[in-house]
């Protein structure tokens, strides 16, 4: 007798034959990356991210970005797991694997996965490993996790590769180079204009402006092969979504700053 996950996989496969026996066509990877570029680049756009990234940096205010930097690098390493639970293609959960083996185990930036960089740069702010563990999230951090969470455990798979990856895209200077560049580029230039940081200062904004660009492009195939045509807007919205709480995570962490000395 067959399980009532299954049953859904069955009936989610037939569903995706149907559909191309009808003629329907999946979208292409090129407009993926042109439709998620756009989410991407609207949160760049946005009154939180511009607040951001105007407020002069201080000591006291890195130490509050890399602090709920911490968290949200270490809670994403459960979002994924969640995605790759819910997915039943064999080569999506390899996929995932190969991504989060590269952000927690070793890659060609790290022999100590990616959270180490951000122990070497809290080092460089008077911070140590025990001081970023066991950081405080801010409500609008704590807020964003949750939201974060709930789409990778509660959307179908497909959206929450999207929620999940898009957000690698927020460091990809080839999507954002024209508008300022990614996250970490940004803040490489403003450590280095304000705190007088140099590269070796900086190993996780030296790293993420490369890494990420990678990362980026991991899953657009994945999104091509399995998104069920009809279905395009939904992973769309859901990727929004995943930007909106970004908004909340950047604002947050902005007002925090612009109260610290």
């Amino acid at each position: 007798m067959l399980t009532k996950v299954e049953k859904n996989i069955l009936c989610w496969r037939a569903r995706v034959r149907r559909l191309r026996y009808l003629g329907g066509t999946s979208m292409k990877s090129q407009e993926w990356r042109q439709q998620l570029g756009d989410c991407v680049r609207d949160l760049f756009l946005s009154p939180e991210m511009e607040h951001f990234y105007s407020i002069k940096m201080t000591l006291e205010r890195a130490r509050i970005y890399l602090l709920q930097l911490g968290i949200y690098v270490r809670q994403r390493r459960n979002f994924w797991p969640q995605v790759a639970a819910n997915c039943p293609e064999f080569e999506v959960k390899q996929r995932i694997m190969e991504h989060e083996y590269e952000e927690l185990v070793e890659d060609e930036h790290s022999k100590a996965g990616h959270l180490d960089l951000i122990f070497r740069q809290g080092k460089e702010l008077g911070l140590g490993v025990d001081d970023i563990l066991k950081a405080e999230p801010l409500p609008t951090t704590k807020a964003a996790v949750y939201g974060w969470f709930w789409i990778a455990r509660q959307r179908p798979w497909q959206e929450a590769i999207a929620a999940s990856s898009i957000a690698e895209w927020t460091n990809d200077d080839r999507l954002l180079g024209d508008i300022g560049g990614g996250n970490c580029t940004r803040l490489y230039k403003i450590w280095k204009r304000d705190l007088n940081f140099s590269d070796a200062q900086m190993p996780n904004f030296t790293v993420h402006s490369k890494a990420d660009v990678r990362h980026s492009d991991m899953f657009i195939d994945i999104l091509e092969k399995y998104v069920v045509p009809g279905r395009e807007q939904d992973v769309l919205d859901t990727a929004k979504e995943s930007m909106d709480l970004h908004r909340a995570y950047f604002g947050g962490m902005a007002h925090a700053m612009s109260k610290a000395s």
